[in-house]
């Protein structure tokens, strides 16, 4: 907050040198056409004058940005302040069982998140996972946070290629779908080095979240990459759910990625 107070600051003075420039450029350009029309005439009291007015003017503007940085920084606040719920508005988060944590532990109402165990990119159809994006194009939200890959692991699938192919398709029908919506896609969270040691299935999510940062890219689609604030602390004790506190974090790095 005090480096945006900063920024904003220097960008006050900015723009009253660059006020000052312009109204001290017209006073001079004023006093020049007046030498040039009567070169015998005394303009010193002009000059003067001109001086004032461009100062009276620069303390003026000076006024009116001070006054709109007090309006802006006010809009700022309140906007941080506002609860989850009313950044989520007009929002849904679809995706497995880790996004239903979301509205258990009341970070946001379970009417923003649309959740389902087991879900598999792969085999969507036979999990679901199509008809739940059928009713997401109907309820057509302007912003889409989707959360899917945990389940293919799960699943024992190998194939990272496939994988990456079947969230390409999600991605295709859901800008069709909703051109005039946004998506955004969170990587797979990765288990615990425990959980990873009992299912060596697991493995697949590093290579799972290349394919589908690079999918993310060709398609021009936001990738949210959540190993960069993953914690220890943030797993349950089987290594594969998170804890209440993994949530806010998670929250705060979707708000922020879509500027909501």
């Amino acid at each position: 907050m005090k480096k945006e107070k900063r920024s904003a600051e220097e960008d006050r003075v900015l723009r009253l040198a660059v006020t000052v420039m312009i109204v001290l450029f017209i006073a001079g350009g004023a006093v020049v056409a007046l030498r040039m029309r009567n070169l015998r005439v005394d303009s010193t009291a002009g000059e003067k004058k001109l001086e004032e007015l461009a100062k009276a003017d620069v303390n003026k503007i000076d006024e009116k940005i001070k006054k709109l940085e007090k309006k802006e920084e006010k809009a700022y606040e309140e906007r941080q302040n506002r609860t989850n719920s009313e950044k989520f508005t007009d929002c849904l988060i679809l995706g497995d069982v880790i996004c239903q944590g979301l509205y258990e532990y009341e970070y946001l109402e379970a009417g923003v998140v649309n959740a389902a165990q087991s879900l598999s990119v792969v085999h969507a159809d036979e999990t679901g996972l199509t008809a739940m994006l059928e009713q997401v194009i109907a309820d057509s939200p302007k912003k889409i946070f989707l959360v899917l890959g945990r389940g293919d692991s799960e699943i024992g699938g190998e194939d990272a290629a496939a994988f990456a192919s079947g969230y390409k398709n999600i991605l295709v029908s859901l800008k069709n779908g909703l051109p005039d919506s946004t998506v955004y896609v969170n990587s797979i969270v990765p288990v615990s080095q425990a959980a990873l040691e009992e299912n060596q299935g697991y493995a697949v999510i590093d290579e799972y979240n290349r394919q589908l940062e690079a999918v993310c890219e060709s398609e021009q689609v936001a990738f949210i990459n959540q190993t960069e604030f993953m914690k220890e602390e943030y797993y349950e004790a089987d290594g594969i759910h998170m804890t209440a506190a993994y949530y806010p974090e998670w929250i705060s790095c979707m708000a922020g990625k879509a500027e909501l």
